[in-house]
This record gives C-alpha cells, structure tokens and sequence, in this order.
C-alpha cells in the first residue's frame, strides 16, 4: 500500500505533479487529501479512500513533509541493508522550491535464503527491525513486519526440525 498526499496549493500558478503509473499490478493507494476545514470531501467511490485534513498546504508545509517522508525511507533504507530490493522510490509533488516528496517505498526482499534456515532467520531480524526504524511505522510498514515475522517463524520451526533429525 502507498499513502499518498494531495495537497491543494495556495500559490498561484503552482500544481500538484501528476503521479506517474508504472504499469504494474494493481496496488491500493491511500490519498489524503489535506485542505482547509469545512471543505472536505465525501470518499471517492473508484476505490481510493479520500480524508481530509486542516493541516498547512503551504510550502513550508511541503518542505516539513518531505524532510519527514525522507528521513522516514533513510531510516528503512539504512537497516534494511542488503535486503533493500530497491532504492527509495518517492511520490512528489511541485513546489516553487523544486519536488517535494510527500510518500515514498523501497521494495524488499522478502524470500527465504534456500538451504539456510539460519540466514533466512538472520535476514528476516533484520527486516523486522527495519519496519520499526522509522519509530512511526505506516500501515504498509507494519504488513512488512508481518511478513518478515511469518519469514522467521518459519525459518524457526525449520530449524527445530533439523535439530531433531
């Protein structure tokens, strides 16, 4: 899952950046639509949840938010080590100021490593931990952290197994 900020901008002139689709398999995209209070919008019915916010759409506002999303994905990116499938792939929107960056994703390896149990336990720890760095994980990030706990549950029992044959 993304989370995507659509933030109305106050400066004439100046538009969000359309989000680019890479052709791949559907993905369910969570937009937050930030704006003044009282103009909040009804969800969408094509499938995108919509929630409104009083929240600054300025671009001080922006720059507060791509420092946060950036230093979020670096905290991913810095514990995911070798198992950070890809670099951080960031959603931006234009401002004055260049692209600010208001969601982002790093894609990660989530296999088993075949005919170790041991570094397949290994790297799912690793994984755990790198969904909790941020220290305010997202809805995607706690699905990781699921997934890298089943990795090492599983990775676990085949371990007790081997010790008993």
């Amino acid at each position: 899952m993304r989370i995507v900020y659509d933030v109305p901008s106050r400066i004439p002139g100046t538009r969000a950046a359309p989000l680019q689709q890479s052709g791949r398999t559907r993905e369910t995209v969570l937009v937050v639509r930030l704006g003044e209070r009282g103009k909040d919008k009804e969800p969408e019915s094509n499938g995108v949840i919509s929630r409104g916010s009083a929240a600054a759409s300025d671009s001080g506002g922006l720059r507060a938010r791509d420092a946060a999303v950036r230093g979020h994905e670096a905290a991913h990116l810095s514990t995911l080590g070798p198992y950070a499938a890809s670099a951080v792939i960031f959603d931006t929107v234009a401002t004055p100021d260049g692209p600010a960056a208001v969601g982002g994703r790093i894609k990660v390896d989530l296999s088993e490593v075949p005919g170790d149990p041991e570094a397949t336990l290994r790297k799912a720890r690793v994984i755990l931990a790198a969904a909790g760095a941020p220290g305010d994980p997202s809805a995607a990030d706690a699905r990781v952290a699921a997934e890298a706990y089943r990795l090492m549950a599983e990775a676990a029992a085949e371990l007790r197994v081997d010790e008993r044959a």
